[in-house]
């Protein structure tokens, strides 16, 4: 299991940060399932009639859900997780929103991957936290200390690529 995180300063910034690797995951036929606070669907519908991109991938991509998931009971989301591990080998899990929000949304994967560890033991998952800047303190390092990679409009990185001392502060 993976865990990225990523930052945006708007919901449009959200969507064009993450299109180029949504594409080239839909591309790979990789599971995306999205945990989103906020309903994003009219960006990315004007995002892509802005875009030259192929019907094909334009459908893929606006076949994601794209509206605010809102955190309902525990059976109702073990559910659509059980049926996306079952049927796909790897999976993207794209949660965006408040701090708040992401902990809720990753709390409740902690506890369905604890119960179901051996159905996902032979599955990659990739747990993709992007985190509105606006809406979480001054606590970046301690969101940094949580997730080994970071997401960028040039795709996943390890943290210390992008934020170069960020390894030498940690040591120190």
């Amino acid at each position: 299991m993976k865990k990225v995180c990523g930052f945006y300063v708007s919901s449009m910034h959200l969507v064009t940060m993450m299109l180029p690797y949504i594409k080239d995951k839909i591309n790979h036929e990789i599971k995306i399932e999205t945990f989103f606070e906020h309903n994003l669907n009219n960006n990315i519908t004007n995002v892509l009639n802005n875009l030259i991109i192929n019907k094909e991938d334009k459908e893929k991509i606006l076949n994601i859900n794209w509206k605010s998931s809102r955190l309902k009971k525990y059976s109702n989301i073990e559910k659509i997780l059980k049926n996306i591990i079952e049927n796909n080998k790897e999976i993207n899990l794209l949660i965006s929103g408040s701090e708040k929000y992401i902990n809720e949304v990753n709390n409740i994967l902690n506890i369905f991957f604890e119960k179901y560890t051996a159905k996902i033991n032979n599955k990659k998952i990739t747990i993709i936290n992007c985190y509105e800047v606006t809406e979480f303190d001054d606590n970046i390092r301690e969101i940094l200390d949580e997730h080994e990679f970071i997401i960028n409009t040039s795709g996943i990185h390890k943290v210390e690529e992008i934020f170069e001392d960020y390894k030498k502060r940690v040591v120190n």
